[in-house]
């Protein structure tokens, strides 16, 4: 009886959430910074890329995709769920991020 409350709870969770994010998938994110810090770090690390300091929004660093499977869901203890409007580098620099609450 409780598992499957849980599993109804954590779609109606992930619906609300889907709902939060119109610009594509919810993105589970160890960090964000802002695009000015981001710049200041990539101009340190020629393997990142700069990017133009009129974004709004937050830059997701090692984001991975936001899943569902059999009822669990969720991000890790270490990741913050976001809501971000481009992908750069398959999850590895995201931008233009908001974070988002996928609690009940």
């Amino acid at each position: 009886m409780f598992a499957r409350l849980f599993a109804v709870a954590s779609l109606v969770a992930f619906a609300l959430a889907d709902a939060q994010c119109n610009t594509g998938n919810i993105q589970c994110c160890k960090s964000a910074t802002s695009v000015e810090n981001y710049n200041l770090m990539a101009s340190n690390d020629p393997s990142l890329i700069t990017i133009p300091a009129d974004l709004v929004g937050l830059v997701g660093l090692d984001c991975s995709v936001l899943t569902i499977v059999g009822g669990g869901a969720g991000c890790e203890a270490n990741q913050e769920p976001m809501c971000c409007s481009n992908n750069k580098y398959d999850g590895v620099v995201n931008v233009g991020c908001t974070p988002i609450n996928i609690s009940p």
